[in-house]
């Protein structure tokens, strides 16, 4: 695992500013939303740096990221939902973690673009909407279920650990604002233990976090703009517009996976 993380100083100018572009991107969404920076991430950077580089090197600059976000979000979160759902996620973020370190390369590829061709199409088709219709998503069943999903899929995946649990918490959290600041608190959990397991694992290294911070500028002027944006603008049509590029990029890797592990 150590000889995938190269560093960014071995990349040219151009994948630097591709990289550089990609979390500025990811975190103006997350500004945006309170969620979703690491799936454009990931689905971007995969390409440049390998797809166990583009995990570890994501989810250090999520946490970092994430000192600035979480006061924003503990003083408006629904409560009420954080508590059932965080210990679920947990559990999932600990299994996903497992699968992540014994996965190979080019295995781990095809899983993640799967996974998020999935993620995107279940929200993108309203799938947790439709279940609404027909079962409880307020019982303490279908919460650990999807709350156990959605960590698990978001760790193996490097898409984080909340899309798929978006189409939920926008039916408990119906006001903009108080999702969003959920998304934050639930987010803010799934990174800070998933760190933990990594760095149980040996694999947050000391070049990692320097590469974090190299990216912070990135990070933080995304994070404003996409804060800026929220409170400004109507996002519906941006969220849409992203959801179509996601699952294009998701096919993408897929791809890309499934010719390398045939060669």
């Amino acid at each position: 695992m150590g000889s995938l993380l190269d560093g960014l100083i071995t990349l040219s100018a151009w994948e630097i500013a591709f990289v550089y572009g990609a979390y500025l991107l990811g975190f103006y969404i997350r500004g945006a939303f309170g969620f979703g920076s690491n799936m454009p991430i990931v689905l971007l950077t995969t390409w440049v740096l390998g797809p166990h580089h583009t995990v570890l090197l994501v989810s250090m600059t999520a946490v970092m990221s994430q000192l600035h976000l979480l006061p924003q979000g503990i003083r408006t979160a629904d409560w009420r939902v954080v508590v059932p759902v965080a210990p679920a996620l947990i559990a999932g973020t600990a299994v996903g973690t497992w699968l992540l370190i014994r996965l190979r390369p080019e295995g781990l590829t095809v899983v993640m673009g799967a996974l998020i061709v999935t993620i995107v199409l279940m929200d993108r088709l309203h799938v947790v909407q439709r279940l609404s219709r027909r079962f409880d998503l307020r019982s303490p069943g279908m919460v650990i279920s999807l709350a156990g999903s959605s960590g698990l899929f978001g760790t193996v995946s490097g898409g984080g650990g909340i899309y798929f649990l978006v189409g939920y918490l926008r039916l408990v959290c119906p006001d903009p604002a108080r999702l969003r600041s959920t998304n934050l608190v639930l987010s803010g959990s799934f990174i800070a233990f998933r760190i933990l397991l990594l760095s149980a694992a040996s694999l947050i290294t000391l070049e990692l976090m320097t590469e974090a911070l190299v990216l912070m500028p990135a990070v933080f002027l995304g994070t404003w703009l996409g804060t800026r944006f929220f409170r400004t603008s109507s996002p519906e049509r941006f969220y849409g517009a992203l959801q179509a590029l996601l699952l294009a990029a998701a096919l993408a890797l897929l791809a890309k996976g499934l010719v390398a592990l045939a060669t």
